[in-house]
């Protein structure tokens, strides 16, 4: 989606003039998905617009997903497409909101590695027994070996000379197209297919889910950037799932984002009627189901067990921008090493 892609580039773009580091901004993007208005706020904004990345192969297998576009696959050909131009690339999901200087990242040495990444699904503590075979059977069929060092693909941070090198794109791409079954999450299951875990691992601060009801990850860092992943998006107010009373601090930097903009009326067109009833259908159906002890809410003993398994990772881990001095750990909260 263009204006998302926009909102997280105007809001990197922002953090620029105090950045650790200088970096150029880029949105690909089709020609047929831009109009005048888009093109003319990206050149005002100091964003670079790319409309010659070839999506070709990728459209040929985005036909395995019902829910993604071929846009879910350029971050896989993105660092050959842009070789000879940037020696690091940092690759952001639309669904993603900023909260501190992105451009710290390009400090970061990778090591023997393509790529860092933020680590997710390791700890199985507080699921169900079916809910941990799921995920262990999951990481098995893709070829993974233990101790499953799976990683989050919306927002990856990459060596361009390592990644080309290695030919990662071009075998995480054959990885789905052999093996369509076992990636419903497209390029995030082939990537962590192909890397097998072999990668810089970052601390949470660069990939950092806002759900807080009970996990408490983010009282463990001061994020930089935020990861709205799944199907409740911070620019739709209404829909499936989405709660009637949810914390709408996201959705109001897209508020302020469109104010003045040519799209000033584009977050009303982002739900229907439809939505407005399905989201108060969903909160009946919660309220319902809690009422008759129905919820499937992780008991007070999961809650502990998932806590005490997340101190335990973030106590043991190695993370690589920790180990170099970008990211510091102060009083057990993990945040951008203060400037000074």
């Amino acid at each position: 989606m263009l204006i998302p892609a926009l909102f997280v580039a105007d809001a990197v773009k922002s953090r620029l003039p105090t950045s650790l580091n200088q970096y150029d901004v880029l949105v690909f993007a089709g020609p047929s998905e831009v109009s005048r208005s888009h093109v003319a706020f990206m050149k005002t904004r100091g964003i670079h617009f790319r409309d010659d990345l070839d999506i070709s192969r990728t459209s040929t297998l985005i036909e395995f997903s019902g829910r993604l576009t071929a846009a879910t696959l350029m971050k896989l050909t993105i660092a050959q497409h842009l070789a000879g131009e940037y020696d690091r690339i940092l690759y952001l999901d639309c669904d993603v909101t900023i909260h501190g200087d992105v451009g710290a990242i390009f400090s970061l040495d990778t090591g023997p590695y393509e790529i860092a990444a933020a680590p997710s699904g390791r700890i199985l503590a507080g699921l169900t027994d079916k809910e941990k075979e799921e995920r262990l059977s999951h990481f098995r069929a893709l070829g993974m070996s233990e101790p499953f060092g799976h990683f989050n693909c919306g927002v990856l941070y990459i060596d361009v000379r390592k990644w080309n090198t290695a030919n990662l794109g071009d075998r995480a791409l054959d990885y789905i197209a052999k093996n369509p079954e076992l990636c419903p999450l497209l390029d995030e299951d082939a990537l962590n297919a192909v890397l097998d875990g072999k990668i810089a691992e970052l601390a949470p601060i660069w990939n950092v889910k806002p759900d807080t009801t009970w996990a408490g990850r983010k009282r463990r860092s001061r994020p930089v950037i935020q990861h709205h992943m799944g199907e409740d998006k911070p620019w739709r107010r209404y829909g499936y799932r989405k709660r009637l009373f949810p914390d709408r601090s996201a959705y109001r930097l897209y508020e302020a984002f469109l104010e003045g903009s040519p799209w000033p009326d584009w977050l009303d067109d982002q739900w229907t009627a439809r939505d407005l009833r399905d989201t108060i259908a969903w909160e009946i159906r919660r309220i319902t189901r809690r009422l008759r002890g129905k919820l499937g809410e992780p008991t007070a003993a999961q809650r502990r067990a998932y806590k005490e398994a997340v101190a335990r990772y973030f106590d043991e881990a190695k993370f690589a921008d920790v180990e170099q001095g970008l990211v510091v750990r102060t009083d057990g909260i993990f945040q951008l090493k203060p400037r000074g």
